[in-house]
């Protein structure tokens, strides 16, 4: 199909209210809605729209819908992105953890991260080697500040190094480690195979990037999806149709899996289910959950 010029004009806050109350969304408060949008956006806003609307092809809203429905929404998936991340830095601290004690002390080398041969993919190797070294070279850290002032390595021993490195460059680098004892050590210290941790790493990687950056979370279908194990060491879910692995519920699933392994007396299902009945206008089935959820044994 051939393409066009985009030509719809920028409309004023007034205008985008006025053409909201046309959609039939019901504003009793013109004033806070008018902030609303001045403050979030009529376009981040919209997205928040979508599930209240007639149908995916008919921009109407459904009946009796306010606009209270749609802010609740989108305060709803504020809050679970600031859950989601908090919970995705206790598992990206174990990782780190992880990695660096067990090939340091299994390799007897605190400086195991210079050594090319230990890695299968070389280009991915060296691009991230080269993005810690320069994290290391930025960081105003004083635990970095001072080995680089007294020590001539590239890089600090791989405890210190890791303390600087981002959670995508630690998925990349558990990816390209060759299969050892050491590599499936790790895998089962959180209680799956190599393969599944690695596409695990980097579905939380995703998932962490659209929290950290303020991105639609609650329906997301994730770009990158997670392979769902055959076998695990801890409870897991039944295998349902729900478990796709790239919608939220996917995610949710490995997250509190993981979390139950490295933090046991976490909480992070009870906030969640406390976000469920402070916002009763979200649809948890439009978020991938199946209706009987809670019954599953990973969530009691």
């Amino acid at each position: 199909m051939a393409k066009i010029p985009y030509t719809k004009p920028a409309k004023s806050y007034i205008d985008q209210l006025s053409h909201l109350k046309q959609m039939g969304l019901i504003v009793k408060d013109d004033k806070r809605a008018l902030k609303y949008l001045e403050t979030v956006g009529y376009y981040r806003l919209r997205g928040y729209m979508v599930p209240f609307f007639e149908s995916p092809s008919i921009h109407k809203f459904k009946k009796n819908t306010t606009i209270d429905n749609v802010l609740d929404l989108y305060k709803f998936d504020r809050e679970l992105r600031l859950l989601v991340f908090s919970a995705i830095e206790k598992i990206e601290v174990a990782v780190r953890g992880q990695l660096a004690y067990n090939y340091s002390i299994d390799l007897n080398n605190p400086f195991w991260l210079d050594d090319s041969s230990l890695f299968t993919n070389q280009k991915k190797y060296s691009d991230t080697y080269r993005g810690i070294k320069s994290l290391v070279s930025r960081s105003k850290d004083v635990f970095i500040s001072h080995f680089v002032s007294a020590y001539s390595n590239p890089v600090p021993p791989a405890w210190i190094t890791f303390e600087v490195m981002q959670m995508g460059q630690l998925s990349v680098l558990y990816e390209i480690l060759a299969k050892s004892p050491t590599h499936k050590k790790i895998a089962a210290y959180f209680g799956v195979t190599e393969t599944v941790l690695v596409s695990w790493l980097h579905t939380l990687v995703y998932v962490r990037n659209v929290s950290a950056h303020h991105a639609r979370l609650w329906n997301k279908k994730l770009r990158i999806a997670a392979k769902m194990p055959q076998r695990t060491a801890y409870k897991w879910v039944s295998q349902t149709p729900n478990l796709t692995g790239d919608n939220f519920y996917s995610a949710f699933c490995i997250i509190n899996y993981i979390l139950q392994t490295i933090a046991p007396k976490n909480s992070f299902v009870k906030k969640f289910k406390k976000l469920l009945r402070k916002y009763k206008v979200v649809n948890i089935l439009a978020m991938g959950f199946p209706e009987d959820w809670k019954k599953q044994s990973l969530f009691k």
